[in-house]
């Protein structure tokens, strides 16, 4: 397997090529996304927060869904990426929908 360089890029793609095989788990304050990178094809785990600080929700309901940006966070060594960086620099966004 040849992996790929450390880049800051997106594509059309990649919501749909993540999704297709991600399973979320949900937490007290979000979910956790376990997928593959569409870009570098390595697997990892999304954590999603929705409140950083908790606060009483306005009108004591939340949007039925959310657009969340998603970075790949693998733990593979990518050629060419900063120090303190994660993943292969590849990032897209998902839509979650809340269960009643």
């Amino acid at each position: 397997m040849t992996l790929l360089p450390y880049l800051e890029v997106t594509a059309a793609s990649y919501a749909a090529a993540y999704t297709a095989g991600l399973r979320v788990t949900g937490t007290r304050d979000g979910a956790v996304l376990s997928g593959t990178c569409p870009r570098c094809a390595c697997p990892f785990d999304f954590t999603y927060t929705r409140r950083v600080f908790r606060h009483p929700r306005p009108g004591g309901r939340s949007a039925r869904t959310v657009d969340v940006p998603v970075l790949c966070v693998c733990e593979t060594p990518h050629e060419g990426r900063p120090a303190g960086e994660e993943g292969c620099g590849a990032y897209w966004n998902v839509v979650l929908e809340r269960t009643p």
